[in-house]
């Protein structure tokens, strides 16, 4: 399982990524989330041909990202996944061309694609096209695109991942494409039979789940293997946001329901990569303390993998010992005592030596 930060979740200069790469490393964390988002988007390069400033080309922002790319080349923290740019669910489009800012997108996506490979990200996640497609029309336009950018693809290995969205209905966020995981699932094997080859799959966004109010354990069910790739970041349900998961509280509990990712993840075996996107935490601190987060980053990459991983771990050995006669040991004996039993467990306590627990 590859543990990975999203740019933005890190104190990330696009000037000088080389600080950001230095503390990343030195928390242990050893991949980005290469974010194109950062350096080009339709909407901007839209807004620049309306209002004729010239300061949003698609070859001025192809050479801010090609620069980037060539820093991270050069301090060889080169990312294995990206995230293509993004259209903002709550941005007001109304006074663009829908068809032509679409065209804009499928060709910012050809590029990114094209420099993904240059540098050998063989991972990216794409964004639906989500303006001006009706429910009705939706699969046969996404198909189309999809496709299109498959072809572009000249490397085997590359894989393009569709991701559950969100949508602004009247200012309130509702499910948008992909959002169902059979649907989602159906989709991803309808490309693949296309491409004739696996050159799609799944990013599943936890916060998007909790946006939509659905069961991760079920989405994450519904798509299985298809899963490459998990997005961790935390909201309140309500409102887009990005932050650190565990830190968005209502009545002293997580507002997500994060144990119900861990079991869904469990239960197809994922091993793919976790994705940290906290970006909202991270600008909320002052810049002089942003670099204490990361450690708390490295710290909650690896609780998530610990728990997804438990189970495999656990059917590694045929004699299990446990650390501890508290809540832990309790919890585990719940969970697992009947499917994995322990031999015995030890406690730092000498009252409890010799008693019986559980």
């Amino acid at each position: 399982m590859e543990q990975v930060c999203a740019m933005a979740s890190s104190i990330f200069n696009p000037e000088n990524p080389h600080q950001s790469i230095e503390e990343l490393r030195a928390a242990g964390i050893h991949g980005i989330l290469f974010d194109f988002g950062f350096f080009v988007s339709a909407e901007s390069i839209l807004y620049d041909r309306i209002k004729n400033t010239h300061l949003f080309s698609p070859e001025k922002k192809r050479a801010s990202y090609q620069k980037v790319i060539a820093e991270f080349t050069a301090h060889e923290f080169l990312p294995s996944i990206a995230r293509l740019p993004f259209v903002n669910v709550m941005a007001d489009l109304k006074e663009l061309d829908v068809v032509e800012l679409n065209g804009l997108i499928a060709q910012i996506d050809r590029d990114c694609i094209r420099a993904c490979e240059k540098i050998g990200c063989s991972t990216v996640i794409v964004q639906p096209l989500v303006v001006g497609v009706t429910h009705k029309e939706a699969w046969e336009i996404q198909k189309e695109f999809y496709l299109s950018l498959a072809s572009h693809c000249q490397k085997q290995d590359t894989r393009i991942l569709l991701t559950n969205q969100c949508r602004s209905h009247n200012g309130h966020l509702i499910r948008g494409v992909c959002a169902d995981g059979e649907t989602a699932a159906a989709w991803v094997d309808a490309l693949n039979r296309a491409c004739g080859m696996e050159r799609f799959g799944f990013c599943l966004d936890a916060g998007n789940c909790n946006l939509c109010g659905q069961n991760m354990q079920r989405m994450a069910a519904a798509l299985g293997a298809r899963i490459r790739a998990v997005i961790l970041s935390e909201n309140d349900g309500h409102s887009m946001a990005r932050l650190l998961p565990f830190t968005s509280a209502s009545m002293r509990r997580s507002t997500m329901d994060w144990t119900s990712l861990v079991r869904g993840l469990r239960q197809i075996g994922f091993d793919g990569t976790l994705i940290l996107d906290t970006v909202d935490t991270t600008v909320s601190f002052s810049p002089l303390l942003q670099p204490s987060l990361v450690p708390v980053y490295k710290a909650v990459l690896d609780y998530f993998m610990l728990q997804i991983n438990i189970e495999n771990d656990l059917r590694k050995y045929d004699r299990l010992v446990l650390f501890g006669a508290g809540n832990m040991c309790r919890n585990y004996m719940k969970c697992y005592g009947e499917s994995y039993p322990p031999l015995f467990t030890c406690d730092n306590n000498p009252d409890l030596w010799g008693t019986i627990f559980e």
